[in-house]
Order: C-alpha cells, then structure tokens, then sequence
C-alpha cells in the first residue's frame, strides 16, 4: 500500500488507571460475596471506575447493553481464598478441619492456617471463572491472549503485580464501610458509592440509615460517624479524588439522573455499571425508605426529570414503588391543582447511554502531543514513529501501571471489541508488546512491555511504546463484519460515490457540493432534464451524454450563481475533472456528432463510431460559425446525481453538525455479504468517538410499497446493524416526514426484537434533507 508523506498528527494524552469489571460468586449469599469483592476492589487503584457484578447478571438485557458502553480493559473473576469464603459462611474452615481428622495441635493449626490462605475453589467460585472468562469475549473480543497475560484474577490471598495498590498513589487516609456491616441490600446500596474496608466492626446501622446514605452518596456523614478516629482529610477508599483523579465525561447533552429499584442482584449489577455511565445514580432496594425519600427529591437533577427503572420489577411495579415514595415523602408542600412529579419511570433498554466516561490521573489528562505519521490511501492514519515513554506526574514507573489514552481530534475510533492490537497497530508491530485496543473515542494502552526487559534498562526501554495505526473508516467497518463471519465490498452507488469523492478531494467537499445551488447545474446534464429556457444551441443531447455550453451554464438562475460565480465554478470543475472542456464534432463518413475532449483534439481526428479519419473544418462542428466550447459532465458524477446522490450526501453532512458526531469518520455506500451473498445495502457509515451509525437514505418517505416489503427491509437494515455491531440506525428521507406505515412497521419490529431479547440499534428518523432537516428518535 502506497503511503503519502508524513504528517504530524495532533494527539490529545491522558493516563488513567486500568477500567476492570470484576464478577463475583453469587448464589443465597450474593449480597456477603458481593462485598467481599468490593472489599478487594477497594484496595486497587481504578476502583472507583470499576465495577462489581454477581456472577450470572451479565447476561441480563439491561447489565449487558450498559457494559458494552463502558468499555472496560480487564474482565476477571473475583478469586477468593477459604478465609473470605468461612467469613461470608462461618464454620466451612471447621468441617474441613474436621473431615482431615487431625490429631489436635500443631498439625491440625497449620492445615487451617494454609487453608485460610489458599484458593477457594468451590462451584460458585468456578462458575464466577466461567462468567468472567465469557463476558471478557464479549465485552474484550479479538484481544486474545494478551489481557489474560496482564491481569487473570483479582486474588484475595497473592500479591497482583500487575494492578497498582490503591495505598500507593492515595496521599490521604483511605476509609469504608466495614465489611462485616455489609450483609444486607441497603448496606450494598451505600457501600457501592464508598468502597468497603477489610476492618472488624462491632457496633450496628439501623436499615433506614444505609438507604438514606445510599440517596445521599459521597455527602452522607453516615462514613465518618463509622470512624470517628479518622481525621478530616481521610477520604472514601472509591473517591475519585482518593485516587487523585477526576472522571471526564463527554457527549452528554446535560447531567442525567437515575434511580434502580429492585433488591435482586440484576438490580445491584445495573446500578453499578449506570453509576459510571450517568451522573446520579442510587439503588434503593426493599425496605423503610421514608427518610431517604426526603434526599431523593430534594436533590437537583438538572434540568430532566429523575429516571426510575429498574432490571427485576415491571414498568407497573416500579411506577407504583415510586408513586408511593412521592406521596409519602418526609415533607410537603403545597400542590398545584395538577401536581408535576419530578421523576418518570423508564424501561432499563431505554436510558439514555449516549457519551462516555473515563477516570482519569488529575495531573496527565488533555495532555497535547504531537506523532508524526503517515496517511494511508484509504484514510488510515499510520504512526511513523513510537511514542516516547514517559511516567505521568504523581507516579513512579517502579511501582505503577497505568494506562496511556490517546485521541485525536479529526480521527475518533468507535470503541468496538473488534479494534484489538491487531487493527490499532502497524503491520510490523509485536502483538505481544502490550495490551492495545480502542477506548475512550481513541487508542487506549498498557503503561508497560510485556516481553523482557533487562535490569537497568532506561525509562524508554521499560515503559510500552507500540506503534500505532488509527484505522480508516473502511478498515474500521471490515473489522467489525469479520466478527459476524460477514463480507464487505462497495456498491455501485458506492464507487460513485468514492470516484466523485476523489475528484473533488474529500467526502466534505462532495457533501459541500451537494448542499450548493452547483448541484442543480449537475442536474441540467441529465438526460431527462428541461432545457426549454436555455439559449438555442447552448445544450446538445448525444447519444454518450448531454453537453452544455457556457451560455447554458450561465443562463442557471439561483442564489449567488452570476457570471463570476459561475466562472470560478466551472474552472474549479474542470481542473477536477468533475467537467471536461470540449467540442461537439461530427463525422464525414457516417451521420453522429460526439463530444470530444479538449485533450483529444488535433487538427485530425478519428470517429468513435466508425473510426474513420476527419480534419476540423468548419462542416465537422456544431453550431455552425467558430466553434464553441461545450462542457461534459465525468460519467461516474452523472450516475451519482442521476440515482438522488444528493439525499445521503445531506444527511451526513448534517449529522456532522451534531455534538456526538463532531468529529466523525464517514463512509461511502457499501453491501453487506453472508456466504458470498449480498444480503443488504447501506447508503452510508458514520463513525464518532462513542458509536458506529448505519444509515439508509431515500428521496421517498416510505422503505417499501407494501407491508411485507417494508417488513423485509426493515429486517436487513436492522440486520446490517447486528452483522457490523452499529449502535445506531439513521433513516433518512427528502420528505418532510416518514409515512406513518413505515413507522408503524419499525416501532412493531423494533419491539418485538426487544421482547424476544435480541439486540436492536437504536433508531432515529432525519427527515426535510432537501429543504428543513430534523433529528428526532423513533
């Protein structure tokens, strides 16, 4: 592949602690099994960015679709040893002991000792293994071999090298809620925002105390009343400013609020993966929860309304558990005669996901860097040169691991599976040199190499610097299609598109053309087109095609098009190649007049009919008198504005005008193949920092005539989706609006394919391309 030269590449840096989802055995104890892994988790740096799932509650549809947004590095199971285990079960130790049959003494007393220690590998912790192992090739598919290389496990008992000590980067007293306290769901519900200390605790919390705290959060005093010999700078072990670092969060129109009810362990999972994702977030399970009713509505929410959802109760359920809390809430005031009730009850696949989140080190974020690399043809940018290592302020190389987070601001990647080392790295890369994938709107990394480094090698040899590769839009889509064992090539609409894309330098200044009164001089070149008010002899229909002279061109009546305009145009276009400068000449030997480029002009020429030989003279060209220029338009722009090239053209240029979209990848039409077969078309691909958009665009305002049509192509546009991994499909339309047929047909599709739990984009309807454009949901 041909390379253009290099270029310099802004990057923006930041270094973060390592994003970890830990599973954790469940079973009737999952609340006890629950804090224990909170208990581990606590101690490690990136806590407060991580979460922790009972094993199981992945697979729910609501746990699954707010995993797949936070994008996490490392999935592992939560490995304890017997100890934890006797603690969440008292008394297993003692009939292990037992069963042995050791004499009393010494020999009994180490055995206990080595087994306190050792790995409890009882069914539940081998099922959290397998639940872990299965959600890591979810959530982390491609990445083979490497993650499980870094981290495996978050052991109770071994000292993990690889995950930073959370002891050692905090510069204040670390506190939580004691973990014998946390037996119950209203304790889980506060301990999840605090963290949870491995420490005794003789003393009790009343239930109503853990609910209102869990409302409350990090401003209950709830913490420091469980350890009044802390001083006032200590801080909660899952504070972000414990860590020193603060979460970033981007593409989020405004601050969002949410409330899990429920007390199953889907509820808790739900509530744990929302609490990265949004700005509020409190699971109130079962209990008294009048108190915390007051903190609940007196907190501001923004300008939205509090969501309540929920991963076990019913839409009905959860309306009537929050109907309650409002009219019994701890204080009244006087209602308008139609009261408004500052909450609405949501479905969990209905939240609103879009935006990311990422906890990053205070001193090392929005750093500016500066790679140099190369542009590929098809828009991939290629790192020339490896980034410097380097140890981000406040920590040390010795005892640190972190994670590097680059992104650039014309390049985003979407974070999909499929973007592993292999796709976000040069061809000549070592795949085992570090733990590379997408993340965060770019290329995200492990601070250091994996394979050997020698005693007393410098900063650079020690620390990763792979060479990285940010894939073009065409790359990105192929690598998600392999996944799903899915093919991918352009359409005939697409190599339009592409030639055309081509000759004018760039899909912005195709979509800038498209936009412009220059389309409609396009549209006079087309066969069909009126040429009634033109200047005789100004245009001529050919066989090959439609020519027009410059009177033609300049008798256009629009919005700044004048002689100026459109001279500046027409020069522009003809150095392009979009026109060609020519004559219309004729032939003696047989009856055809053709177009001939101004470069294939001589004082001799040869027919393309017939190939007889011809001089210009004067009964050779048309109109007669001195020849005059007539201009032709580049067969592959005729094609593309002939078929409505325009209508996607328009909608992805004003999806670039949206805040999610801004910067965004576009790409050109292309098919989708199973088996060989082509199985559905997409007219056009937007990629931004947060998600993969498909979308289908038409002059019409309906998919199909008929019902079952319509259903068939609602299918294979949803199908596409699937097949690629596309957040987001966007139906767009030149009409002022959608048939309400073609919407009834994806609202029914749409909800069935929810009910029977299979995964559906999120759909969207632009409409008005031609004259207003709207965005609005389905």
């Amino acid at each position: 592949m041909s390379e253009q030269p290099l270029t310099f590449l802004p990057l923006s840096y930041a270094a973060r602690p390592p994003r970890l989802v830990v599973v954790a055995p469940a079973g009737d104890d999952w609340v006890r099994w629950a804090a224990a892994a909170l208990a581990r988790l606590s101690g490690v740096w990136g806590c407060s960015g991580s979460v922790v799932l009972p094993a199981g509650t992945a697979g729910h549809p609501a746990v699954q679709r707010c995993l797949a947004r936070l994008q996490p590095d490392h999935v592992v199971p939560y490995v304890p040893t017997w100890g934890t285990a006797d603690e969440v079960a008292p008394g297993l130790i003692q009939a292990v002991v037992a069963r042995r049959d050791l004499p009393d003494g010494s020999a009994a007393e180490q055995f206990e000792e080595f087994l306190r220690k050792d790995r409890w590998g009882a069914p539940a912790a081998v099922e959290a293994d397998e639940d872990a192992a299965a959600l890591r090739v979810r959530l982390v598919a491609g990445q083979r071999e490497q993650e499980l290389l870094h981290v495996y496990g978050l052991f109770d008992a071994e000292d993990e090298q690889s995950l930073t000590p959370l002891a050692s980067i905090a510069t204040a007293p670390l506190i939580g809620v004691p973990q014998p306290l946390v037996t119950t769901p209203a304790a889980l519900a506060y301990a999840m925002h605090v963290g949870v200390e491995k420490t005794p605790y003789e003393g009790t919390v009343e239930p109503r105390q853990w609910l209102e705290a869990a409302v409350r959060g990090d401003e209950s005093p709830l913490l420091s009343d469980l350890h009044p010999q802390a001083g006032a700078d200590a801080q909660p072990m899952m504070s972000h400013w414990a860590a020193r670092c603060i979460p970033v969060r981007r593409g989020y129109r405004q601050a969002r609020s949410t409330m899990v009810l429920g007390d199953s362990p889907e509820d808790f999972a739900l509530a744990q993966v929302l609490r990265q994702l949004h700005e509020y977030v409190a699971w109130l399970p079962e209990g008294d929860v009048s108190l915390a009713s007051f903190w609940l509505f007196d907190r501001r929410h923004g300008t939205e309304k509090l969501k309540v959802t929920s991963a076990s109760l019913t839409p009905d359920e959860v309306r009537a558990r929050i109907d309650k809390l409002w009219d019994e809430r701890g204080y009244q005031l006087i209602e308008p005669a139609e009261e408004k009730r500052p909450y609405t009850v949501v479905e969990p696949s209905d939240l609103e996901l879009h935006g990311h989140s990422m906890v990053v080190l205070q001193t090392a974020w929005e750093q500016p860097r500066s790679l140099p690399a190369s542009v590929a043809p098809d828009g991939s940018l290629m790192a020339a040169l490896a980034l410097a290592g380097e140890v981000p302020p406040g920590l040390d190389a010795a005892r640190h691991r972190w994670q590097v987070t680059l992104t650039c601001a014309n390049h985003p990647l979407p974070p999909l599976p499929e973007l592993a080392a292999p796709a976000v790295t040069t061809a000549d890369q070592d795949p085992w040199h570090t733990f590379v994938r997408a993340a965060d709107g770019g290329i995200t990394y492990w601070s250091h190499r994996f394979d050997f480094v020698p005693t007393g090698a410098s900063l650079a040899g020690t620390l990763a610097a792979p060479k990285l590769l940010w894939p073009g839009i065409k790359k990105i889509l192929h690598h998600a299609a392999q996944a799903s064992e899915t093919q991918l090539r352009p359409s005939a609409a697409g190599k339009r598109t592409a030639i055309t894309e081509r000759l004018l330098g760039s899909r912005k200044a195709l979509e800038a053309l498209a936009a412009s009164s220059g389309w409609q001089i396009l549209r006079l070149f087309l066969p069909d087109a009126s040429h009634a008010e033109l200047p005789a002899h100004s245009s001529w229909k050919l066989k090959s095609a439609v020519v027009l002279s410059w009177e033609a061109i300049t008798a256009h009546e629009s919005d700044g098009w004048n002689a100026a305009a459109a001279r500046t145009q027409v020069d522009e276009w003809t150095t392009q190649g979009v026109l060609r400068r020519g004559l219309v000449l004729g032939c003696s030997h047989c009856p055809i007049f053709e177009f001939y480029p101004l470069a294939e002009i001589s004082q001799q020429y040869r027919c393309r009919r017939c190939g007889g030989d011809n001089n210009l003279a004067q009964d050779r060209w048309k109109p007669f008198g001195e020849p005059r220029w007539f201009y032709d338009l580049h067969p592959a722009v005729l094609e593309l504005v002939a078929n409505d090239g325009d209508v996607p053209l328009l909608a992805t240029q004003y999806l670039r005008t949206q805040p999610q979209a801004r910067p965004a990848l576009v790409g050109e039409e292309f098919e989708l193949l199973k088996n060989g077969s082509p199985f559905v078309e997409i007219d056009f691909a937007l990629t931004t920092s947060d998600e993969l958009w498909l979308g289908e665009a038409k002059k019409t305002d309906s998919l199909a005539e008929s019902p079952k049509a319509r259903k068939r192509e609602i299918c294979k546009l949803i199908d596409g989706c699937t097949a690629v991994g596309a957040h987001r499909l966007i139906l767009a339309t030149a009409q002022p609006a959608w048939a309400d047929a073609t919407i009834d047909a994806l609202r029914q599709e749409v909800r069935g394919r929810r009910s029977a739990g299979r995964p559906v984009p999120e759909v969207q309807l632009l409409t008005g391309l031609r004259s207003k454009p709207e965005l609005s949901w389905l």
